[in-house]
């Protein structure tokens, strides 16, 4: 992504300051891990960058047990979305992976899946897509689960299949999650937190209710990190309706497909615009099913959602 260094500026240090490991935050408010294993309380200096869950941090003890956040250390990674016209929302920082959670129902949001996959792939975290709750389908809603998603399978992306009922998947989620820090991502009420609560047996998940509509269901309120047994991290994040890609341009969308990189240079013309020109790369890979039409009709979704919201 473009313009990494805006969410860095170096904070000026006295001497006295500890690290920490921001384990979650509630508005001006966080809770950081010390070296010690110990989780202290602070607030979040006013005008220090944004700091997020997974943030290395700096920070100073005060005298009542509590703390203040200066800064935080530079960023291997950062998962972010547009919050505003002007405004990113950080999600999590220092990520090696993200796990898109789906379940029934609706079982697959492709698009959104397709979103999560673009903005993992600008910023080099790899993404893994987890359908949860398969104990919910029947065989005829296995078998077109499964033709979703053979495209993605296709593409080369990681796909698990869970159950926190039967425990389908939970071995190899976990085992793809040793000595890894990653997040969980998706729509609310696919299931994040009962993830959590399988691999971390006893653990307190922070839930809110979700309003009367979903009823029986919860929703993670912030986001949080846990450390898993076996080593690794894992962060469970606020569920959302969409997840907006409209801090990016059409390239980077482009470039987020990963089965298109192959053709992009490679049209007749410099600045195609990857649709109905003569000599496209792109059309012709899509011709020959190299491209799959699914995921070229959610790339020409997605860009038109750029300008819709540009405009």
């Amino acid at each position: 992504m473009k313009n990494k260094k805006q969410f860095y500026h170096e904070p000026k240090l006295h001497g006295g300051e500890r690290e920490g490991l921001l384990v979650t935050t509630f508005g001006a408010t966080g809770e950081i891990e010390n070296e010690e294993g110990d989780i202290i309380r602070c607030h979040i200096r006013k005008n220090a960058d944004p700091v997020v869950t997974g943030d290395r941090v700096y920070w100073l003890p005060e005298s009542q047990g509590t703390g203040v956040i200066l800064g935080h250390l530079p960023r291997k990674s950062l998962l972010a979305r547009p919050e505003n016209a002007h405004r990113l929302k950080l999600i999590a920082a220092n990520l090696d992976a993200i796990i898109i959670v789906s379940a029934p129902p609706p079982v697959l949001s492709e698009e959104m899946i397709d979103r999560y996959l673009v903005a993992s792939e600008t910023v080099n975290i790899q993404p893994v897509i987890l359908l949860n709750k398969i104990d919910l389908l029947d065989e005829s809603q296995k078998n077109s689960v499964e033709k979703q998603l053979s495209v993605w399978k296709k593409t080369g992306y990681p796909v698990i299949g869970s159950s926190t009922v039967t425990r389908d998947g939970l071995i190899e989620l976990n085992t793809f999650l040793q000595n890894k820090t990653c997040a969980l991502v998706g729509a609310s009420g696919v299931g994040k937190s009962s993830i959590i609560s399988a691999l971390l047996p006893g653990s307190v998940i922070r839930v809110g209710e979700v309003s009367a509509k979903g009823a029986g269901k919860h929703t993670t309120t912030t986001t949080h990190l846990y450390h898993l047994p076996n080593g690794g991290n894992l962060i469970d994040s606020p569920g959302v309706r969409e997840f907006g890609l409209w801090h990016m341009d059409k390239n980077d969308i482009l470039a987020g497909f990963i089965e298109f990189r192959p053709f992009i240079h490679h049209c007749q013309f410099r600045n195609c615009q990857h649709g109905a020109e003569p000599g496209c790369a792109i059309q012709e890979a899509l011709k020959t099913k190299k491209i799959d039409e699914r995921r070229y009709a959610s790339y020409l979704k997605i860009v038109s959602s750029l300008r819709k919201k540009k405009s």
